[in-house]
């Protein structure tokens, strides 16, 4: 079972995500990721339009308590969000187990030690109260043997959860709240499992200490994966679930490869992957999806995906959708790469293309563009200065500069914007200095969707759009 891949990107879609950990009920990023993400696939799943409108509307109260930097009031609209999307209104035994969250002290662990810490305590207030009966049940992977069942009496709750015996690898943790057999509340998170952690991660740290023999991709992306990994073994959450056993095992492998002046990644590795990509006088954090390899010969398109303000690589994979643009490439067998953009400067991206086209059978002639909020407008101001290295650009409740808009005649462009929408105006304005200059932008539109939402909708779009702007496939090299 593949463990939940979500992130904190309704925080991080606003300001610097340090904010995140401020509020008084101890939310984080990761909490808000995970309750985002439970959010969004049952907002894919719903086809009543009153419920979704309702559901939006709560949505957008998220959206105006995070500005108040109220975190306990965005937790609470993303649950009323998601209830708003429910066939019938939930009842108070039900209600006070949705305002929990389950809190670890490490995600990852090397089981021999025995157990680790947990703490399940309240993510937002409510009037309900805790019910008579009320036992917590924690399990592996779905397992019907919970490895803890205890009865929760008072909050915080604070327990052990024994792993001697688990086996290592990327877990599923599953959490549930019952009275007797009565389900009232069931979520997932991830749990990383991994033995001689401890000496594997000094051994790992003294490595990438050491200066690098080369500058490759590998001896760029090993010291990033150890600082991720060091920082799972912390009470503060990563910013997103992450497969640290994996992690773990491609840094030490990549470290022996680039020692020998060997190459680990390339396209016999599909799936995805988190890298740092050495570029002429920088290097750009990024996570990459790698299309499986069918046919190494045949060049593929291109998505660069270019995230909100605050935000991070993690962003367009773990929410928009709880992840819809992963699916939407793998679909089609194309790459996707989300980079990690600042909120003043910014990586270049025709360097971030040929970097990942010398390594990977990535065609440049078919790079596509899609950026949200901050992102829709760098995603406007890269078009703008290299408009011959993108095929199709995809702007979505946001606006920003084109400049003179030489190059962009004829070229296609994609704007969007939700009715709800703040970046409405500014993704307007930016549609029409579009046209002015030549270029074949299209507005769209979609009623009742705010700010966050708006990638979710129109991502199907999006993508026909792509495909319709594509030219036709580079031949097969021999």
């Amino acid at each position: 079972m593949k463990p939940p891949l979500m992130h904190h990107s309704f925080v991080t879609a606003f300001v610097c995500i340090t904010l995140a950990t401020s509020a008084p009920a101890q939310l984080d990023r990761y909490e808000l990721g995970l309750r985002l993400r439970a959010f969004e696939t049952r907002l894919a799943t719903s086809t009543d339009k009153e419920r979704i409108a309702a559901s939006l509307r709560e949505l957008d109260r998220a959206v105006q308590a995070f500005f108040r930097l109220d975190l306990q009031a965005v937790a609470r609209a993303i649950d009323a969000a998601d209830r708003r999307l429910l066939p019938a209104p939930p009842d108070a035994e039900t209600t006070f187990a949705r305002s929990l969250q389950l809190a670890m002290s490490a995600r990852l662990v090397n089981p021999h030690a025995g157990s680790v810490g947990f703490t399940l305590r309240a993510a937002f207030a409510t009037e309900a109260t805790c019910p008579e009966g009320l036992v917590l049940d924690v399990a592996l992977d779905g397992s019907a043997a919970p490895l803890v069942s205890a009865p929760v009496r008072a909050l915080p709750f604070i327990g052990e959860l024994p792993l001697r015996d688990a086996a290592v690898g990327d877990r599923v943790l599953m959490w549930t709240l019952r009275v007797g057999d009565r389900v009232l509340q069931q979520r997932s998170q991830g749990l990383s499992l991994a033995n001689d952690l401890a000496s594997r991660l000094d051994e790992l740290a003294g490595l990438t200490e050491e200066k690098p023999a080369n500058d490759s991709l590998e001896a760029a992306t090993a010291p990033m994966l150890a600082h991720m990994l060091s920082a799972m073994m912390k009470p503060r959450p990563e910013e997103t679930v992450l497969p640290g056993s994996r992690l773990l095992a491609d840094a030490e492998a990549m470290l022996a490869a680039s020692a020998k002046g060997e190459m680990f990644f390339g396209p016999q590795r599909p799936g995805e992957h988190w890298l740092r990509v050495p570029l002429r006088r920088s290097s750009v954090a990024v996570r990459l999806l790698v299309p499986p390899d069918t046919n190494a010969n045949a060049k593929r398109p291109l998505v660069i995906a270019m995230h909100g303000a605050g935000g991070s690589e993690n962003m367009f994979f773990d929410s928009y959708g709880a992840g819809a643009i992963v699916e939407l490439c793998q679909a089609r067998g194309w790459y996707l790469v989300a980079p990690r953009s600042e909120l003043f400067g910014n990586y270049d991206a025709p360097q971030l293309i040929d970097a990942l086209a010398a390594r990977w059978p990535i065609d440049p002639e078919r790079v596509l563009l899609v950026g949200h909020s901050m992102g829709a407008g760098q995603a406007a101001a890269t078009a703008a200065r290299a408009p011959s290295r993108f095929t199709a650009v995809a702007m979505l409740g946001g606006g920003g500069s084109i400049g003179k808009g030489i190059g962009l005649q004829g070229r296609p462009f994609f704007v969007g914007a939700g009715e709800r929408d703040f970046g409405r105006s500014g993704a307007l304005a930016l549609q029409k200095a579009l046209v002015k200059v030549g270029a074949k932008a299209t507005w769209h539109e979609y009623t009742d969707v705010e700010h966050l939402a708006i990638v979710q909708f129109a991502l199907p779009d999006v993508f026909a759009f792509f495909e319709q702007a594509l030219p036709p496939k580079a031949p097969v090299s021999k």
